[in-house]
Order: C-alpha cells, then structure tokens, then sequence
C-alpha cells in the first residue's frame, strides 16, 4: 500500500511540474501564477501547493528538471566507451541544447533567460559543475591510457576540461542555435590538434 501511495504521489508531482513547465513556457515567467500553474497542471492550488510553494519553486523545479534530464543523456555517452574527442563532442552537444528550446515566442524566451539567472542561477551553476567534471574524468582516462598528449599545452585535464567548457559557453552567448552544433565542432577540433592529434572528430 505504501509503494503505491509513493508511486501515486510521483505521478501527480510529475504532472505538477509538467503543468508548471507548460505554464511558464506559454505565458513566461512574469506572467505566470499559482493560479494559472494549477489551471495547466489540471490540479487544484491546494494540491499545487504540496508540491510547489510558489512560482519561484515551480520555475526553479522545472529548470532543475532540464538539467537532470541532461545529466541522464550523458550516461549512456559515456557508457559506450568511444574516443575521446567523441565522447567529448556528444557530451557538448547535450550541454548546448537550449534549456527553452521548445519556446518559439521571442518575447517569452527572453524572460524566461532573463528570470533564469535571478531565480535559478544556481541550478545551471551545479550542471556546468558537473557536464565540467565528466569532461575531466574523459580526459584524464584518455591520457592515462595515451589516447591524448597534454604536454604541449602544458595543462592537467581538469583545467582542460574547463577551457572547453567556457569556449563553448562563449559560443553559446553568441551564436544563433543553427550555427552551434558546426562551431562548437570547429572549436574541438582546435583543442583536438593542440592535444597532437590530427584525427577528424
């Protein structure tokens, strides 16, 4: 009896926050309520309000949730056990795939990245933690069994890793979606060759 309580009470959290995502993707963040978060989620506010305790917790939920989703992604990459440079490419392919990409509306998009870093900051703080330390992992396993050189450029995986990562968050300030996959690829490459290997990724 207790398993399926569990169980039902996931299910209904679940539907919670999927309600509070569709909301905030329809109307955005400043726009968004309890009220409109429990006309989408289909749950009354009182029940709303078991899971969530106010709008900044639901926006912060369903953030959190992207960000999970993308840590889970990552998994079976890394279980595949393919070369370095690729395991690295389809890790940074999961890591710039917009976090509103279903959000086609201009106007709300920019809300919804704007309330992101005075609400959630946090949340994408701890991802890029993380998307930084399976970089390094990747990297250190590489060098350990020769697969990459990092004398040449004279720095450990670590700080590597954290290269990578910030030139290709440079990229994803700037570049139209369109344009990411191609450039991020170009900007791998280049640390590739530093590493002396001249292998196309």
């Amino acid at each position: 009896m207790t398993n399926q309580v569990t169980t039902l009470t996931l299910k209904t959290e679940e539907r919670v926050i999927a309600g509070a995502r569709q909301c905030f993707f329809q109307h955005g963040y400043k726009a968004s309520n309890m009220t409109l978060i429990s006309e989408h989620a289909g749950f009354s506010r009182a029940t709303v309000h078991k899971y969530l305790k106010n709008k900044d917790d639901a926006f912060r939920k369903v953030v959190h949730q992207f960000q999970l989703q993308a840590n889970n992604d990552c998994k079976p990459i890394l279980a595949k056990q393919l070369a370095c440079w690729k395991t690295i490419e389809l890790i940074m392919q999961t890591w710039l795939k917009p976090t509103f990409d279903e959000v086609s509306n201009q106007v709300i998009l920019n809300d919804l990245k704007y309330h992101v870093q005075h609400v959630a900051q946090d949340i994408f703080s701890q991802a890029r933690k993380d998307i930084e330390k399976m970089l390094s992992d990747v990297l250190t396993k590489a060098q350990q069994q020769d697969e990459i050189s990092l004398e040449r450029i004279n720095v450990e995986p670590k700080k590597l890793a954290t290269l990578i990562l910030a030139s290709l968050d440079g990229l994803r300030g700037h570049l139209e979606k369109h344009d990411l996959q191609q450039a991020s690829k170009d900007i791998l490459r280049v640390f590739q060759l530093a590493c002396g290997q001249s292998g196309v990724i």
